[in-house]
């Protein structure tokens, strides 16, 4: 596991460095800002993708009456804004697209907000690059999210419950720091997570009203659990040369149990597989 998620990134940040320094350098940049929105017109479920190469990204539920909104400053001259949208399937697409012989991973400045209905039950789909990303998605319809990143500060908040019942939520950090916040608010039956180098916390606080199950994988660095206090947690790991802290756990057999595991009205049951770094578990009032 380890061989292949620290190869995984190292490959990718070499890649984008022999790039970037590869590409000839301009005196001159040329910024714009486009900005795109659609009025709800009886959807009853969306399907979109986020694809964001370098920058900063801010994701968050939009006013009442819109479907969409995506604004979007980007230098013109290295990439070009992508808006894709197709009823009949309720497909959407938003995109910054590299433009023939550039490198969206030198871009400095370049900024994009997506805002998303809060009514329309959606599949989320967020690729992002390097840079820094601030992902509110509390208080949406959240069906699926799958959350990909690369080498970025990447902060994903889920401080409103969610307002249907997600069947995963799946989120993938290359490298530098990943923080999710507020997890038991989306109500999901499955979390994924699998980290690369650099540190993860992953906040399960929330309003449960389900039991569900988690699927950790980190590779080189630190990752940091927190979970609420009522919360019943079993743990399993398969960890090489990860030190653990178990806090105030139980082991019964080959798992650790929190105290309350078997009175409590919901439980979480956690596999983590695990490298090189530290685990760390926290129970929070």
């Amino acid at each position: 596991m380890f061989d292949r998620l620290a190869t995984r990134v190292l490959l990718a940040l070499a890649a984008g460095a022999a790039l970037a320094a590869a590409e000839p350098l301009h005196s001159q940049t040329t910024w714009r800002t486009v900005s795109s929105a659609r009025q709800r017109s009886g959807e009853r479920s969306l399907n979109v993708k986020v694809e964001y190469g370098a920058g900063r990204l801010r994701v968050e539920p939009s006013a009442a009456d819109l479907l969409y909104r995506f604004e979007m400053q980007y230098e013109a001259d290295r990439v070009r804004p992508v808006t894709e949208y197709d009823r009949a399937t309720g497909s959407l697409r938003l995109a910054m697209q590299e433009r023939e012989g550039r490198s969206s991973s030198r871009m400095r400045g370049g900024h994009a907000t997506v805002n998303l209905n809060a009514d329309v039950p959606v599949d989320l789909n967020l690729e992002f690059g390097a840079g820094e990303a601030d992902l509110d998605l509390g208080g949406l319809s959240l069906r699926r999210l799958r959350l990909a990143t690369g080498a970025s500060d990447t902060r994903v908040s889920f401080a409103a419950p969610n307002r249907i019942d997600a069947d995963l939520v799946r989120m993938q950090a290359g490298a530098a720091q990943f923080v999710a916040t507020g997890l038991g608010n989306t109500h999901a039956a499955r979390f994924e997570f699998e980290g690369g180098v650099g540190s993860a916390t992953l906040d399960f606080g929330g309003a449960w009203t389900r039991d569900a199950s988690a699927k950790l994988e980190m590779g080189v660095g630190s990752l940091a659990l927190r979970f609420p206090r009522g919360l019943g947690v079993r743990i399993t790991k398969d960890s090489f040369l990860a030190s653990f802290d178990h806090a105030d756990m139980v082991k019964r057999g080959d798992a650790w149990y929190s105290r309350n595991w078997d009175s409590a009205a919901h439980r979480l049951t956690v596999d983590i597989d695990a490298a090189f770094g530290s685990i760390g578990v926290e129970f929070t009032d």
